[in-house]
């Protein structure tokens, strides 16, 4: 039986429901790359347990993780400390979701730690196809002596509560020793608590990120010479240095060699227009510009944009 995934955490726009909900629970969002530990029914031993990234499982041959499946069976009291906690509360086929980030993995944007290893902070747990209530989560957790996510603020939600979340000093890396008021976080998780779904069956999870880190800009820049096209308004909107950031690291993750110059163009261009194709479709269709038009429209945003980002270091 395939690992379960984690649902995709869409922006905070594209989940308005989550301000009806009367609680809502915010965490740090690392920059990082989402990773399952599963705990099958019927193991007899940790050698049973299966690692996957968010898409990609341990039994593919390109599973891009191996790295933090290596920091997992390096831990074996960890694992089986994580199995005894499981099996007291009489759970089987638990998922335990979280985020491996550090050195090596999209460390650009956020310095975490002064180490050269790998870490990994919990954020969910899900028992077959269900997930826990959070404060239950929490409390499993810490009973396993698995580090959580840096749990930031919970109540009412609002969209003043949520913007005074953003640009902060990272509370991950001043646990790692970090105190720099420049070393920003990504931005924020936020959950209903409890967690439920839309009318569209979509769990009422979203990411809110800092300015540095957006995937949506606030106000489109349109060239002067001539007026924006719906296609280029869309890509002046949607392409932007957080969105290529997440599309360098995830083509690290898989291995897609990339140089650092603007040689990387036609690898990026192909990642952002797939991702923008799986998070924005709504907005592209709602252009009217035919498919066709997107690549030319992405081209005159990424290039200039990615050559800042190299001029940038």
């Amino acid at each position: 039986m395939p690992i379960p995934k984690y649902p995709e955490i869409a922006l905070l726009y594209r989940r308005p429901e989550i301000f009806a909900v009367k609680e809502v629970v915010a965490t740090e969002k690392l920059h990082g790359s989402n990773f399952r530990v599963h705990f099958p029914l019927g193991m007899t031993s940790i050698a049973d347990v299966r690692y996957g990234s968010h898409d990609v499982e341990d039994t593919e041959p390109a599973f891009p993780l191996g790295k933090a499946k290596n920091w997992f069976e390096a831990r074996p009291d960890l694992l089986n400390s994580m199995w005894e906690v499981i099996k007291s509360y009489g759970f089987s086929d638990a998922t335990i979701f979280g985020e491996a980030y550090g050195p090596g993995i999209k460390a650009k944007g956020v310095k975490y730690s002064n180490g050269t290893e790998m870490l990994f902070r919990a954020f969910d747990l899900m028992v077959g196809t269900n997930f826990v209530t959070y404060d239950l989560f929490c409390e499993i957790a810490d009973k396993m002596g698995l580090a959580r996510v840096h749990e930031v603020w919970r109540g009412v939600p609002t969209q003043e509560s949520f913007d005074a979340l953003l640009e902060k000093p990272s509370h991950e890396a001043k646990h790692n020793g970090i105190d720099d008021p420049n070393n920003l976080a990504e931005g924020v998780v936020i959950r209903s608590n409890p967690l439920l779904r839309n009318v569209f069956g979509e769990w009422l999870i979203a990411k809110h990120k800092g300015k540095k880190f957006t995937e949506k800009a606030e106000a489109p820049k349109e060239p002067k010479e001539r007026v924006a096209s719906p296609a280029d308004t869309f890509a002046a909107t949607f392409v932007t240095e957080g969105r290529v950031t997440n599309a360098i690291g995830r083509l690290s993750d898989r291995g897609t060699p990339l140089k650092g110059d603007m040689t990387d163009m036609p690898a990026l261009l192909t990642e952002i227009i797939a991702d923008l194709h799986k998070e924005c479709e709504t907005e592209w269709k709602a252009t009217g510009m035919p498919d066709g038009a997107l690549k030319g429209a992405v081209s005159k945003v990424l290039g200039p944009l990615y050559r800042r980002m190299l001029d940038e270091g």
